[in-house]
C-alpha cells in the first residue's frame, strides 16, 4: 500500500508540473483588451426615487432615477467585478455581477433585514439584482466552481483535495488564459498551491489582469506575513516615490521613522493628517522622518491628497490598495495604522493616534534619550 501511494503521489505531482509548464507557455501569447461599450440599465420592484450607484472594477458612476428606472453607460476592457446599490444609512448587501461590454439588463428589490449579535442589532439592506441571463464571466466562474465542489466532495485527505483543486484549477487556466475568470477561480483557490506556484502564474498574467481586485489578492496570497514585535527589527522594504524613485527604509536608518500607512479615501486617515504634520513640523529638525504607505489605487487621488492635505514629507506606494505588498507583510487591516521605529529600525510603538504620538516622540526626543 505505501508503494502505490509513493507512485500515485509522484504521477499527481509529474501531472501538476506539467499543467503549470503548459499553463505559463499560453500566458506568453496574451493579447490585449480592447474597449468595449456597456449599457446597464435596471428597473427597481418598487417606484425607488434617490440615487443609483454603479460599482465597475475601481470606478463608481452615479445616477439619479425618479420612477425606479436607471441607465449607466460607459466602456470596459477586462470584464469588471460590478454591483448596484443606492442611497442608504444601512449596512448594504449586494449582488455582484461582471460586466464585459453590450447591454446588462437588471431587475432590482430591495429588502431590509434585522440581524442580532453579540453588540446589539443592526439593519442590514439587500440590493438583489436579477440579471435577464448571465455574462460569459459568471457563467465560467459558476461552472468551475461547481466542478471543483463537486470533485473534493468526499475527499477527507486535505493533500489530496489540494491536488484535485490545483488540477481542475490548472487545466481551467489553460483552456482560458488571460481571462478574469482564470484569475478569480486562481484567487479562490490559491491556498491549494505553495506561494512560489502563485507567484510564478501571476508574474505571466497581463498587466490588465494583474491590476484587477483579483489580480491584486493573488499578489497578496504570495507575501509572507512578518509580526510587528516592539524592542525587534523590522526587515528591508521598498517601493516607488510619487516621481517613480525607489525608497527603501534602509536608506532612513540613522532617523526615527514613522512608517504611516493611510490612503486618500480614508477619512479618520483625512482628520489624522493634520495631527501628523504638527509633529513632523515639530521633531523633523530633531532626526524625526515620516514615511507615508499609501493604501491606494488611483495616482491622481493619491497625489491630490498630498497636496490638499499639506504632507511634505516621504510617499511612497505600489498603487494596489488594499493588497499594497508592505500593508500585506505587516498584516495592516485597517488604516489609519503606523509604526514607529528607531535609528537602527527597531519597532518602538505601533497605532499612535492624536495626542499619543506627540507624548511619545516627546519621550524619544527628549534630553536624556536622544544626543
Amino acid at each position: 500500500m505505501k508503494q502505490f501511494n509513493a507512485v500515485f503521489f509522484v504521477t499527481k505531482f509529474l501531472n501538476m508540473k506539467r499543467s503549470l509548464l503548459i499553463l505559463l507557455l499560453s500566458l506568453f501569447m496574451l493579447k490585449p483588451f480592447a474597449q468595449k461599450p456597456f449599457t446597464v440599465t435596471g428597473l427597481f420592484n418598487s417606484k425607488y426615487q434617490g440615487k443609483v450607484y454603479l460599482r465597475h472594477g475601481t470606478e463608481i458612476d452615479s445616477v439619479y432615477s425618479n420612477d425606479g428606472k436607471f441607465t449607466f453607460k460607459g466602456k470596459v476592457g477586462v470584464p469588471e467585478y460590478s454591483f448596484v446599490n443606492i442611497e442608504s444609512k444601512s449596512e448594504q448587501v449586494f449582488t455582484p455581477f461582471y460586466i464585459e461590454g453590450g447591454n446588462v439588463s437588471l431587475a432590482v428589490d430591495t429588502l431590509t433585514k434585522i440581524v442580532y449579535t453579540s453588540k446589539g442589532e443592526r439593519k442590514i439592506l439587500q440590493v438583489n439584482a436579477k440579471l435577464d441571463k448571465q455574462s460569459k464571466t459568471d457563467k465560467l466562474i459558476d461552472s468551475v466552481s461547481k466542478l471543483i465542489a463537486e470533485s473534493i466532495k468526499g475527499i477527507q485527505d486535505a493533500e489530496l483535495r489540494n491536488i484535485e483543486i490545483r488540477k481542475i484549477t490548472l487545466n481551467f487556466l489553460s483552456s482560458e488564459p488571460n481571462t478574469i475568470a482564470s484569475a478569480v477561480i486562481l484567487e479562490r483557490n490559491t491556498r491549494s498551491f505553495s506561494k512560489e506556484q502563485v507567484r510564478e502564474i501571476y508574474q505571466k498574467l497581463s498587466p490588465e489582469i494583474q491590476r484587477t481586485e483579483s489580480g491584486r489578492n493573488i499578489l497578496g496570497s504570495t507575501i509572507k506575513q512578518v509580526p510587528i514585535t516592539i524592542g525587534e527589527k523590522i526587515p528591508d522594504f521598498a517601493q516607488n516615490n510619487i516621481k517613480g524613485e525607489m525608497i527603501s527604509i534602509q536608506s532612513l536608518r540613522g532617523k526615527y521613522v514613522l512608517i504611516d500607512f493611510w490612503a486618500s479615501w480614508c477619512i479618520p486617515c483625512r482628520h489624522e493628517n493634520p495631527v501628523v504634520v504638527k509633529a513632523y513640523q515639530q521633531f523633523r529638525d530633531k532626526g524625526f522622518e515620516v514615511l507615508g504607505i499609501s493604501l491606494d489605487d488611483k495616482k491622481e487621488r493619491w497625489l491630490k491628497a498630498i497636496k490638499d492635505d499639506k504632507l511634505s514629507w516621504l510617499h511612497v506606494s505600489d498603487l494596489n490598495g488594499w493588497n499594497n505588498v508592505v500593508a500585506k507583510m505587516f498584516n495592516i487591516r485597517s488604516v489609519p495604522d503606523n509604526i514607529l521605529i528607531d535609528r537602527d529600525g527597531k519597532v518602538l510603538a505601533r497605532g499612535l493616534r492624536g495626542e499619543n504620538l506627540e507624548k511619545k516622540l516627546a519621550e524619544v526626543f527628549s534630553d536624556n534619550k536622544v544626543n
